[in-house]
């Protein structure tokens, strides 16, 4: 019997593409390295008129550039500029070409191979005339080609591929999507799928000048994560006391803002937006831990480059009420709470408390903890990461990073050894946090040390995974977490845990491969 999960897999990715039925590709052709560096270095326009005079297409069957489009609107610079360095190029096309047969688009310029272009999971596919079958073992080789004479395929020659799996050529026209599809209806077919042109890079390493200092990427293999996930779109709530907004390394997303004390600390009112929020350099790094931008060629880049940061600020002058912070919290998970519309954050991370041994919370401060945990993210839960104390104590006296639902993190050193933060049975786990490379107040980087920075790091490793898996609830993203995590240092783990490290340091890479996984 076939085992159908090939076919729903298959299925299932082929269903979710999302066609761009009015652009193709040009064909392949000189390395067009001048649009390349318009799109990298973000001169939209240049790169679209650039695009038009280097086309091989007659003018009159070209509508536009979609270089632009596909950069600037659709976040692809990499991609483009990657497919402009191998010669081809996006354009608009007017009907009559974009209506031709492939033969005739070859005869008049444009390329050839390409039927459609396609964007799965933020990945241009260019679907091509070719497909990828795979066939049940035991079938015999005349009911292959049966199938195949059926489906108006021509076999192609397969040579370097797994065994059981075919090449094959769409004769009849119809698209390789489609033809899938239909191919997936044949029982002894265990999957279809169009043999599609895609860009396929080398290993992510950001070009940020400073990105070679921050050791931190390295010590949770955060490349080998990106490959997998950026963090796109997922949104990142970092509470604070304060950010320069206008960092040359940061971008706030709609739903910050930040709760202006009154004069006499009782009380705050909340100030949607960034203009006039307090700056702060504790604030700025730890944000910046989460989502420095990437290829901007300044500074380094964040854990989760591509996430959404919701700067919120509060208790600006480190003075202020238990209150005011429960709001924050409570705000991250639910704008509407404050009277706004912006979606709420999907990850909660905050910095601030004591460094001493005891931290007594407020009802209030407790029931919003639990009310963003259990009912952020429409019943899946924030996970809310929250930075222990910096000295040598137990969290059991801190009864905000004791809480069941707070995740309390410790800080790892370059050495991958612990740095003397909290300790004891509710320490979740590690992140780096000693002297790391992150954004400052002054507008540029500096080296930062304390836990404040690790909770940002793991919030940012959140982001990630929520990104490949956005249904994780709270409870299922911080077991993955535990689960995956390095276990470092020379004392033993009982039961997966010892005091100083939790359940250990984490890892990016397998953070995201659990996710992925759902396990």
């Amino acid at each position: 019997m076939v085992s159908q999960s090939n076919k729903e897999r298959t299925f299932a990715r082929l269903s979710r593409l999302e066609a761009l039925p009015d652009i193709l590709p040009s064909q392949p052709g000189v390395p067009r390295v001048d649009v390349s560096v318009a799109v990298r270095s973000g001169a939209f326009a240049s790169s679209d008129a650039q695009t038009r005079a280097r086309l091989d297409v007659p003018a009159e069957d070209v509508f536009a550039s979609a270089t632009s489009f596909l950069s600037r609107t659709c976040g692809y610079e990499d991609q483009v500029a990657r497919f402009a360095e191998a010669g081809m190029l996006f354009f608009y096309p007017r009907r009559d070409l974009l209506d031709a047969s492939l033969d005739e688009r070859r005869a008049r310029g444009g390329n050839g191979a390409v039927s459609r272009v396609f964007v799965d999971d933020g990945r241009l596919l260019l679907e091509t005339g070719r497909v990828l079958i795979g066939f049940d073992p035991e079938t015999r080789e005349a009911d292959r080609k049966l199938i195949m004479d059926r489906a108006g395929l021509l076999e192609l020659a397969g040579s370097g591929l797994p065994q059981g799996v075919w090449r094959a050529l769409v004769l009849d026209g119809t698209p390789a999507v489609e033809k899938c599809l239909n191919l997936l209806d044949e029982n002894k077919v265990t999957f279809a799928e169009p043999d599609f042109i895609e860009q396929v890079g080398g290993r992510l390493t950001p070009d940020d000048p400073l990105f070679t200092q921050q050791w931190h990427h390295k010590a949770i293999d955060c490349e080998a994560a990106w490959d997998m996930s950026l963090g796109t779109d997922v949104r990142v709530a970092m509470i604070d006391n304060g950010f320069k907004t206008d960092h040359g390394d940061l971008a706030f997303a709609a739903g910050s803002g930040f709760f202006r004390t009154t004069s006499d600390f009782q009380d705050a009112d909340f100030v949607p937006g960034t203009l006039g929020m307090p700056e702060g350099d504790h604030g700025t790094a730890t944000a910046g831990m989460i989502a420095a931008i990437k290829g901007n060629g300044f500074g380094g880049c964040g854990v989760a480059f591509e996430s959404k940061l919701m700067g919120i600020s509060c208790l600006n002058d480190q003075v202020g009420t238990q209150s005011t912070l429960g709001r924050a919290i409570a705000y991250a998970a639910r704008p509407d709470l404050e009277g706004r519309a912006e979606a709420g954050a999907d990850v909660i991370c905050c910095s601030l408390g004591p460094d001493g041994a005891v931290w007594r919370m407020s009802e209030t401060l407790r029931l919003a903890i639990e009310f963003a945990a259990t009912q952020g993210r429409g019943g899946l839960g924030c996970p809310v990461f929250w930075a222990s104390t910096n000295g040598n104590y137990p969290i059991g006296a801190d009864e905000v990073c004791s809480h069941p639902d707070t995740i309390a993190i410790g800080r790892s050193t370059e050495a991958d050894t612990d740095d003397s933060s909290g300790y004891g049975r509710e320490l979740e786990f590690l992140a780096t946090g000693a002297r790391v490379r992150l954004p400052s107040g002054n507008g540029g980087y500096g080296f930062k040390h304390g836990t404040s920075f690790a909770a940002p790091c793991a919030a940012g490793v959140a982001a990630l995974m929520l990104s490949v898996n956005s249904q994780l609830t709270a409870r299922e993203l911080r077991q993955m977490m535990r689960n995956s995590c390095d276990k470092i240092g020379t004392l033993p783990y009982i039961l997966g845990r010892n005091a100083r490290f939790g359940w250990g340091r984490i890892s990016a890479r397998r953070a995201v491969e659990a996710a992925r996984a759902g396990v």
